[in-house]
């Protein structure tokens, strides 16, 4: 198939301000057969609108004029050839301000991560602003940790620790220390450590 559909009126991310005169254009081409008029138009929002147009080399130049848009605009051209072979091009129109949002742009000093919105005024008096902020990141600190001691008879107590964060990861060792521990007469127990490792499942 040889139908080639290009040159679009306004180009990819390109803007231009909304008028009465608005008037979008695309070119048609074929360097085998010719292209049929009557096959080839316009499709606005899913209904086929009047087209008009104008000889180009090997094809044609085609026009279509809409009512004063408002809001987004999807158009799509269908063309065809005097082989019957039909091609078909989809085009959106954004209508307003286009929003871009980077939530990662980069490291900066201090453990600084930069993020940043652009946005983009496409319909009136076209211009581009920008808002840019960051958040610092940090070490996880080490806490102390809450502990209940049950009696279980006269002899074994047990301790339950609560951790007051839950950042604890898969392969990591861990410390806990143990002090002033006494005993019902006053007796305070030498320090006691150890280390335990989470283990991935």
């Amino acid at each position: 198939m040889g139908i080639l559909i290009d040159n679009f009126f306004i180009g990819v991310e390109d803007w231009i301000q909304v008028t009465d005169s608005l008037i979008f254009s695309v070119d048609v081409v074929d360097l085998n057969y010719n292209i049929s008029t009557s096959g080839t138009y316009f499709v606005h929002d899913g209904n086929i609108v009047y087209t008009t147009f104008s000889g180009i080399s090997n094809g044609y130049r085609a026009f279509y004029d809409p009512p004063t848009p408002s809001g987004s605009i999807y158009l799509t051209i269908h063309a065809e050839n005097d082989n019957s072979e039909t091609a078909e091009e989809d085009y959106s129109l954004l209508f307003g301000y286009n929003v871009e949002f980077d939530e990662y742009v980069d490291w900066g000093p201090n453990k600084e991560i930069l993020i940043w919105s652009k946005a983009s005024n496409e319909a009136f008096c076209p211009n581009i602003e920008t808002y840019a902020s960051y958040f610092q990141t940090r070490d996880l600190h080490s806490y102390n940790l809450g502990a209940t001691i049950q009696a279980v008879g006269f002899v074994d107590l047990n301790a339950t620790i609560f951790p007051q964060n839950t950042f604890f990861f898969y392969n990591r060792t861990y410390q806990i220390k143990i002090d002033e521990i006494k005993d019902f007469a006053g007796n305070i127990m030498g320090p006691y450590e150890f280390t335990f490792t989470i283990e991935d499942g």
